[in-house]
């Protein structure tokens, strides 16, 4: 018995232990972060560019203000087209801190902390900060969203 718990405390470490270099670390990391810039970028930020982000895959899930939102895409859908009913544009986005942890070659968390607005279809101008975890996931070239949970702030 001791010798097939051994065996499988083996295998479970082996299978959590990261084989990458700090150097392979470095170079996901940043890719991970070039991808969450590119979709904070208020001149292309809109309901489209916000739901590509993610993956629509088996066991998406979206959480924030410290609920589980939606347990699947669809239900993201849904919520993102509802918040994005009234928004005309984004005017600024800007990310304060970012902090990167990569899992493996395909995965990695990226928690960022943002300050933005954005402008109303009523020509408000409405105050967006928060902060935000994702966990991403490499799909072929592009890393994609799979779980995230965001909380605005003041």
């Amino acid at each position: 018995m001791k010798i097939i718990s051994a065996f499988i405390l083996a295998i479970l470490f082996s299978a959590c232990h990261s084989t990458l270099t700090e150097d392979q670390k470095y170079l996901i990391a940043k890719d991970v972060e070039i991808a969450v810039k590119n979709f904070m970028n208020p001149q292309v930020l809109n309901y489209n560019t916000y739901v590509a982000l993610r993956a629509n895959k088996d066991g998406y899930l979206y959480a924030g203000e410290g609920k589980i939102l939606a347990t699947d895409y669809k239900g993201f859908l849904e919520l993102s087209q509802k918040a994005f009913e009234n928004v005309d544009r984004f005017i600024e986005l800007n990310p304060i801190k970012m902090h990167t942890y990569v899992l493996s070659d395909d995965a990695a968390t990226c928690t960022i902390e943002f300050k933005g607005k954005f402008l109303t279809k009523g020509g408000d101008t409405l105050v967006n900060n928060g902060c935000w975890t994702m966990v991403f996931k490499k799909f072929g070239k592009e890393w994609k969203v799979v779980q995230e949970n965001g909380t605005h702030t003041k």
